[in-house]
C-alpha cells in the first residue's frame, strides 16, 4: 500500500492549486496500489477508472491554475498553457490509448503511472514555482566564457529544488568514462532546418532509485518501468528549463526522438560528433552526467 504523505516543499503558496496538487499525487499513489493487483480484470477497470479521473481532475486543475495566472497578469501565461496543452491533449491520450491497445499490460501501466509521476513532480518544481517566484533561469542566455558557469548554476540549482540535494563539479570536460551503474537517456532535438541536438543524461542507479518517487514518499529499491518513465519525464522537462543554454538560434529546436542506451552504446555516443557540454557531476546520493553534443 502507497500512502501519500505531502512534502510541503512542492507548495508554490497559493492554496487551490497547492491543494490540487495533492490532490494529483494522491490519485497517482492510489493508481500505483490498484496496479500491483494481480486479477488482471480487476486491475484492468481500477487503472481505466483512475486514468478517467486523473485526466478529468487535471483538466479541472490546469483551468482553475490558468486562470489564476491571468487574475496575476503572469507573463508566462500562455508558455505555461502550452506545456498544460500538451499534456492535456497529446500525452494523456497517448497514454490511453497505448493502455487500450496493449489490454492494460504491465509495461504500459508502469509507462502511465511514470510519466504522471515524474511530469506532476517536474512541473510543480520547475513551472508552477515560477508562478510565484523567480525561475531558475534567466530569460537571455548568458554569453562565451561564462555560459558554462551559468549553465553549472542553473542545473545545480535545480537539482537543488527537485531532490534536495547539493552538487559538485566534477569534470567540465567529461568523455564517457565509467562512473558506476547508471541509466543513460537521450533526446534528439531537431528543428526546422533538420540540424540535431543530443542531450543525454546518465544518472547512477541509486540516485535515481532514491529521488524519482520523491513526491509520493515512496523509495524504489530497484530500477523498473515506472522508475525508468518518471525518469524521462524529469530529464525532458530539466531539459526544457535549461533550454536557453542549448538553443542561442533563430530557428527554435524541439523533441524529434528518444531512447534508453546501454553503457556500451552511451561510451560509443563519445566517439563521433563533438561535444558543446559536458558535465559530471557529483551528489550525496550518487553522480549524473549532463551532455549536449552534436552528431
Amino acid at each position: 500500500m502507497y500512502d501519500t504523505i505531502w512534502d510541503d516543499s512542492f507548495n508554490i503558496g497559493v492554496e487551490i492549486i497547492d491543494k490540487a496538487h495533492q490532490r494529483l499525487a494522491s490519485i497517482v499513489s492510489k493508481m500505483m496500489d490498484l496496479a500491483h493487483d494481480i486479477e488482471h480484470e480487476k486491475k484492468r477497470w481500477a487503472c481505466a477508472e483512475g486514468v478517467k479521473y486523473f485526466k478529468s481532475y487535471t483538466i479541472k486543475h490546469f483551468a482553475e491554475e490558468e486562470a489564476y495566472m491571468r487574475s496575476i497578469g503572469y507573463e508566462d501565461h500562455e508558455a505555461h498553457k502550452r506545456i498544460h496543452d500538451e499534456m492535456r491533449d497529446v500525452t494523456i491520450p497517448g497514454l490511453e490509448q497505448k493502455l487500450e491497445d496493449t489490454d492494460y499490460s504491465d509495461q504500459a501501466v508502469e509507462d502511465l503511472l511514470g510519466v504522471c509521476m515524474g511530469w506532476l513532480t517536474g512541473h510543480i518544481m520547475m513551472e508552477d514555482r515560477k508562478i510565484t517566484q523567480s525561475g531558475v533561469c534567466p530569460k537571455e542566455p548568458a554569453q562565451n566564457e561564462e555560459e558554462i558557469q551559468h549553465l553549472i548554476y542553473a542545473l545545480s540549482q535545480t537539482i537543488q529544488e527537485l531532490f534536495g540535494l547539493e552538487t559538485q563539479v566534477i569534470s567540465e570536460h567529461y568523455n564517457g568514462e565509467d562512473f558506476g551503474r547508471a541509466v543513460c537517456y537521450k533526446m534528439t532535438y531537431q528543428n526546422i532546418l533538420g540540424e540535431r541536438l543530443h542531450v543525454i543524461f546518465a544518472v547512477e542507479r541509486p540516485l535515481v532509485a532514491r529521488t524519482v518517487g520523491k513526491m509520493l514518499f515512496l523509495t524504489f529499491h530497484k530500477i523498473n518501468k515506472t522508475v525508468i518513465s518518471a525518469m524521462q519525464q524529469l530529464s525532458q522537462q530539466i531539459t526544457h528549463n535549461l533550454h536557453t543554454y542549448f538553443a542561442h538560434t533563430d530557428n527554435p529546436f524541439s523533441l524529434y526522438e528518444d531512447e534508453m542506451l546501454s553503457p556500451r552504446r552511451f561510451r560509443q555516443g563519445f566517439e563521433t560528433g563533438s561535444s558543446q557540454y559536458s558535465l559530471l557531476l557529483q551528489t550525496d546520493l550518487g553522480c549524473f552526467a549532463f551532455c549536449i553534443r552534436r552528431p
